[in-house]
């Protein structure tokens, strides 16, 4: 709808040039009727002209409609590529573990182009065939409706061989793009994991995996294939005979002076015009249906979207509360069971816990990255389920236990182009998380470029640069995920002692299984199997003696052994 004007256009450009092309089998019918009547007077100057003219209307119309409508195509094809974009963006992230990476890319790309193909080259090749029938089939039963029935008989046999030929086109389509899918999945995943594939010695499995991916994607392809080649010689074969038909009748026609020769050589014209929009009308619907099974598997992305509001400020420093929160990933027993808490306004509190108690999922569910259940999980007073996503996502700021850097520069990834954050404060934020001398040593400083997804940094270096870009923005809430794990005693020394200056009146959920980082918080949670064990301040949950007390033992006595060795 938003291109309609060029397609309109384009549509009326077609009309026209059909119109002319439809024109000049009927002069030639007067010109040879002329010629039959008094060949000495006959105007054939005329006559050329007028051909010449039609000829010229035809061409110029016929290369507006494919200028209109596959320009159109083109920014169609750029439309659908930003609304998937978006629609993916807006995930939740079910849907996002349901669908495989390589599955989105093949939907993005070779789903898109087959759309762009039906509604460029498709279009123009349906509304010709639908003018170029209408058309001369008018102009033919206008010459002789008994031969035009003649040659229309064997139409209703491609009529029947086509709505077969479109069902088994869909089904051979929907498994080719699947399959692509699969293909594209097993590319991705073997990219991504290259590390692993060679630390392994995994390359000829990698190579029989993808062989066994690609040989089945060739498979269903020449299946395809052989549908669509078996189609159009079989329509030129029924449309030949409808030609021949024509010829033996209206050549008798002639003879028996019912039709006049120019009719004839006019109606044979016609028929001519029709062999391209027959021979191409396998092409057609087999494009067609490709593009309407490719326009449903991205209706699949794009209703699965969910609308992302513009992030407006939090008022105040809000509190974080807990209630009786239980919850389970999608076909998994319950992570969380019972859980309440709460974080008061410019409060710390930590969350430890055994691994596999359900501490990130935490900072998930408070961020909606995974929907908790209604009454559950509330900012302030107001429930977060019940909240607008960009004023919840805008009061967070949320450093997740696995640091994701882009491949931009450093002060790229600590910014996020956020207005108001220069140079200077991403310095002094990087300086309190004991990064800023790693970084001023890179031969371009902030400006070096981290690669793809940051693998040119060390884990470490990625989960500060992931703190400093929650710290920077400012949030009210921070939900730190593990922001210890990959970093060593002194540096985590270093950062707990500028972090209470940099998180100070800001409400801070800490999850940690380091205690030395737990200790500085104003509160612990031990969590134990998805449920609250403990609730207390670091003494006391030593002296109590409980789970937290036998986990700050185990560490210590690590500590202990790292030392001595």
């Amino acid at each position: 709808m938003p291109h309609r004007a060029r397609y309109l256009l384009g549509i009326v450009s077609l009309l026209t040039a059909t119109l002319a092309a439809l024109g000049i089998p009927w002069t030639v019918k007067r010109a040879i009727e002329a010629l039959s009547t008094d060949a000495a007077s006959a105007p054939l100057g005329r006559f050329v002209l007028a051909i010449l003219a039609l000829a010229v209307v035809n061409g110029v119309a016929g290369l507006g409609s494919r200028f209109a409508i596959i320009g159109g195509a083109q920014l169609i094809e750029a439309d659908l590529r930003n609304a998937i974009y978006a629609s993916v963006q807006s995930f939740r992230p079910a849907e996002l573990a349901a669908r495989t990476t390589g599955d989105t890319m093949t939907r993005a790309t070779s789903d898109v182009s087959a759309v762009k193909s039906v509604v460029g080259f498709g279009a123009i090749s349906l509304a010709g065939t639908l003018f170029a029938f209408v058309g001369a089939v008018a102009a033919m039963a206008a010459v002789d409706p008994w031969l035009t029935l003649c040659a229309m008989a064997p139409y209703p046999i491609m009529i029947v061989l086509a709505r077969r030929f479109t069902a088994v086109v869909h089904q051979r389509s929907e498994d080719v793009q699947t399959q692509l899918g699969v293909l594209s999945t097993r590319v991705q995943e073997h990219l991504a994991g290259m590390t692993v594939v060679r630390a392994y010695a995994m390359e000829p499995r990698a190579r029989a995996t993808f062989a066994e991916a690609n040989e089945t994607f060739v498979r269903l392809s020449l299946k395809l294939g052989r549908a669509e080649a078996f189609f159009t010689p079989l329509m030129s074969l029924i449309a030949g005979v409808g030609t021949l038909i024509v010829l033996w009748i209206g050549g008798l026609r002639v003879v028996e002076g019912r039709l006049t020769l120019g009719s004839l050589v006019a109606f044979n014209g016609y028929l001519a015009y029709l062999a391209w929009p027959t021979l191409a009308l396998g092409w057609t619907l087999s494009m067609a249906r490709r593009g309407l099974t490719s326009m449903g598997r991205i209706q699949d992305i794009l209703q699965a979207a969910r609308p992302t509001p513009e992030p407006r400020p939090f008022d105040g420093t809000p509190s974080v509360r807990f209630a009786g929160l239980t919850f389970a990933y999608a076909g998994r027993q319950p992570v969380l069971h019972e859980v309440s808490f709460d974080v008061r306004p410019g409060e710390m509190v930590a969350v430890v816990g055994p691994t596999g108690s359900g501490k990130s999922t935490l900072g998930h569910v408070l961020a909606r990255l995974w929907e908790p259940p209604r009454g559950t999980v509330f900012v302030g007073d107001e429930d977060v389920t019940a909240m607008d996503l960009g004023r919840l996502r805008a009061a967070l700021g949320v450093v997740p236990q696995e640091s994701f850097l882009f491949s931009r520069s450093v002060l790229a990834n600590v910014t996020l182009a956020r207005h108001g954050v220069d140079l200077g404060r991403a310095r002094a934020i990087a300086a309190a998380v004991a990064i800023d001398e790693e970084m001023e040593r890179f031969a371009e400083g902030y400006d070096t470029v981290v690669g793809e997804r940051g693998l040119t940094l060390s884990g470490g270096q990625r989960q500060r640069l992931a703190l400093a870009r929650a710290l920077v923005g400012i949030p009210p809430i921070l939900v730190l995920d593990d922001v210890f794990a990959n970093v060593d005693a002194g540096t985590e020394d270093r950062i707990l002692g500028n972090l209470r200056g940099a998180v100070a009146g800001r409400t801070v959920l800490l999850m940690t299984h380091r205690l030395r980082a737990a200790r500085a918080a104003d509160r612990i949670v031990v969590l134990s199997h998805g449920r609250v064990a403990e609730i207390g301040t670091h003494d006391e949950l030593v002296n109590a003696g409980g789970l937290y007390a036998r986990l700050w033992r185990i560490q210590q006595l690590e500590e202990e052994i790292a030392r001595a060795s």
